[in-house]
């Protein structure tokens, strides 16, 4: 009996604690009342507890089976057990049969599972949205920082910088601040859309990042910016010994070319006296000089910098004359009449000409047109091109002026010769005065005379006309104005 009663205390299930609940957040998933090989209720809680946080913690939930090993039932998420249910454990909970109570474990944990992925996907949804508020809060501001450094450097540029921007050597201004000045400002200029491209990109990398549904786009956007800029920058610091022998290079034709201009600027301001070259011609040759050094520099010193005639600035130089030849011939024409005209001597700065019915004094000339100060005081730029298609009359620089009179037939010609030759001489030099026709009406005189300016012609009209009256030998048809001839 005795032995009987210890057998059937023996098989006795194991008494039950308190309920201790297995959380997942917030919410009960299941509750364990009774130990099992050696773990406490607590304990076994707080593994369960534990491996639902980890299987929680995966990108994406796993499928919730039920495993049977002999007696025992597991609980499986994926492949992480979560629980192990015995038949006391069913017991203890008032179920009948461990496989219902396994499966109604599992579907707990299963919707325990969904409810908190789905909580913490909205949690970390309505985080992500409060973070792209900030960052782009942080962004505008950024944003605005850089404008307004940008319009204060604008500002004290346009302020400062003709006084401060200044490469001089040893008192030779090298590069004008205006030329600092306009290049410092397209920099900021630059500078400052590029500042706020990269606040931008930066910004949207990151929001793309914060969720999920688009966090592959990053990638591909980073890739589509960054790569080709990484691939630039290998590019760069492999040519970069090359850059910097160019670099040097194109200082050495920039210094050339300043020198060279600062050099004729002198001689035309006539402080520099050269003997085979005019001080009105110093601004032409300057400009043809700056320009053949720039192109020999890219067509014949470029292959020797490169190493090969193949590179990359010698094809930039037969590039750009190709194209410089094609689609300024007509101005390169005009600077090629214009250098004939200019260093040939064919005209001349205050001398009188008569082109295409228009007379004047040239005011300037330079290598693509020359300026005539006409007799009503407006200025007119011919082309030089224009020369070529055009007559062209040349007073000089005192012109010679001749009108036609009318007088009647019974007046003395001696007499008339020489009240016209004294209206000449009051209206300029070298006067000479001649018969030139007898008409049944009228006899035809000419007045021919030397004098400053086309202007003067209406002088010479009037000393005639007053001259004539005061004689007595009102002509009867009037005068005819002709055209200046040339004068030699």
């Amino acid at each position: 009996m005795l032995a009987l009663g210890g057998a059937a205390h023996a098989e006795d299930p194991p008494p039950a604690s308190a309920p201790v609940p297995v959380r997942l957040g917030d919410a009960v998933v299941l509750t364990l009342s009774g130990p099992r090989e050696g773990k406490s209720a607590a304990d076994r809680a707080r593994a369960a507890t534990a491996a639902l946080g980890q299987v929680l913690e995966g990108s994406e939930l796993p499928n919730v089976t039920v495993q049977r090993s002999g007696d025992l039932a597991v609980v499986v998420a994926g492949d992480t057990p979560i629980v192990t249910l015995s038949s006391d454990d069913a017991r203890l909970a008032g179920e009948t049969s461990l496989d219902g109570y396994a499966i109604k474990t599992a579907n707990a944990v299963r919707q325990a599972l969904a409810s908190e992925d789905k909580r913490s996907r909205i949690a970390g949804t309505v985080f992500s949205s409060s973070l792209v508020v900030f960052f782009a809060l942080i962004a505008f501001y950024l944003i605005k920082q850089v404008t307004r450094v940008a319009e204060r450097v604008r500002t004290w540029l346009e302020e400062n910088g003709d006084r401060t921007l200044r490469v001089s050597v040893k008192n030779v201004e090298l590069v004008r601040p205006a030329v600092l000045k306009s290049s410092a400002l397209i920099l900021i200029g630059l500078g400052k859309w590029v500042g706020q491209f990269g606040i931008f990109y930066a910004w949207l990398v990151v929001v793309l990042s914060l969720f999920e549904t688009t966090r592959g786009y990053t990638e591909r956007l980073t890739g589509f910016v960054i790569a080709p800029l990484s691939l630039l920058m290998g590019r760069a610091i492999t040519a970069l010994p090359l850059v910097v022998v160019a670099g040097f290079a194109a200082i050495a034709v920039f210094a050339l070319v300043r020198f060279v201009g600062l050099f004729l600027a002198s001689v035309a301001r006539r402080e520099t006296t050269l003997g085979w070259l005019p001080a009105d011609l110093a601004a032409p040759a300057s400009i043809l000089l700056r320009s053949a050094i720039v192109l020999c520099a890219l067509v014949f010193a470029a292959p020797i910098v490169m190493g090969s005639n193949d590179g990359s600035l010698g094809r930039a130089g037969t590039i750009i004359m190709v194209a410089l030849g094609l689609s300024a011939t007509p101005l390169f024409a005009c600077g090629l009449v214009g250098a004939v005209v200019l260093f040939g001597r064919r005209l001349s700065v205050g001398e009188y000409i008569q082109i295409r019915g228009q007379s004047g004094l040239i005011s300037a000339i330079n290598l693509l047109e020359l300026r005539l100060q006409t007799s009503d005081g407006t200025e007119r730029r011919i082309p030089h091109l224009l020369l070529l298609g055009s007559a062209l009359e040349r007073y000089g620089q005192n012109p010679r002026l001749s009108v036609e009179v009318l007088v009647r037939p019974d007046a003395t010609p001696g007499q008339v010769l020489d009240v016209l030759g004294a209206a000449g001489d009051r209206s300029g030099r070298d006067t000479r005065a001649e018969l030139v026709g007898v008409e049944r009406d009228a006899h035809r005189y000419r007045v021919t005379v030397t004098c400053l300016s086309l202007s003067d012609r209406s002088g010479l009209l009037r000393q005639i006309v007053e001259g004539l009256a005061q004689a007595g030998l009102q002509n009867t048809q009037g005068t005819r104005d002709l055209p200046a001839s040339r004068h030699e």
